[in-house]
């Protein structure tokens, strides 16, 4: 008998709760993914980053110019909407869980795009995959990659020295490092007949060079 009172409460808690969002428009496709964006950047304070996200994220869509300039109009949007009218559109989302995957991904970029997380941006993050049906964990996963990288002070004094940045692509850094080394090699000195002193400084600066790049692949694992 409990279990049947059990299931009548779930029941009739689930047509509750579908007659609540049965008024509420549905978003789909590109409208709901920048009216969120939108809705999270300005949950704290919209940045220069965040507005520079948003266009990496519209680059990543092969979309035609009247869609690119639909997709700012729904990110504006998004910032003056309230949370709870995104509700509707998530739980009753019609993609497969890759893009709901997919979404949020694009979530967790924006959130981070200016290196800080806030408490409202997490919480929202966080109630978009609920809506979907996911666990916390999962959500948390689906975030991991885009999370900044705090650097210890000796990689960020190699990437100084190496003119580099923490998301240079592997292949520029090498190039960077092979150039540094032209640089600076004390050779070079040799050559133009530099004095003994300018020889020793360049043989230490070729060693930090060498040490610089030796740390870089080992951070970034390549």
């Amino acid at each position: 008998m409990q279990f049947f009172k059990q299931k009548i409460s779930h029941l009739f808690d689930a047509f509750v709760e579908r007659r609540r969002l049965a008024n509420q428009v549905i978003f789909e496709g590109n409208e709901l993914v920048f009216k969120a964006l939108g809705h999270l950047a300005n949950s704290q304070l919209e940045s220069k980053c965040h507005r520079q996200q948003l266009d990496q994220e519209i680059a990543l869509q092969p979309l035609s110019h009247e869609q690119v300039q639909l997709a700012y109009q729904h990110y504006l949007m998004g910032k003056t909407l309230e949370t709870d009218v995104l509700e509707a559109s998530l739980r009753y989302f019609k993609g497969c869980e890759l893009e709901k995957e997919l979404f949020l991904q694009r979530c967790w970029r924006m959130i981070w795009a200016d290196r800080h997380l806030g408490t409202r941006e997490y919480q929202l993050v966080h109630l978009f995959g609920f809506w979907f049906g996911w666990e916390r964990a999962r959500i948390e996963k689906v975030g991991i990659p885009y999370r900044p990288v705090f650097l210890s002070q000796e990689h960020q004094q190699a990437l100084v020295l190496l003119e580099v940045l923490v998301d240079s692509p592997n292949t520029f850094i090498k190039q960077q490092y092979k150039r540094q080394l032209a640089r600076y090699h004390p050779d070079k000195v040799i050559s133009s007949g530099g004095s003994d002193e300018a020889i020793n400084q360049a043989t230490i600066m070729t060693i930090k060079i060498h040490e610089a790049y030796a740390l870089i692949r080992m951070m970034h694992g390549f």
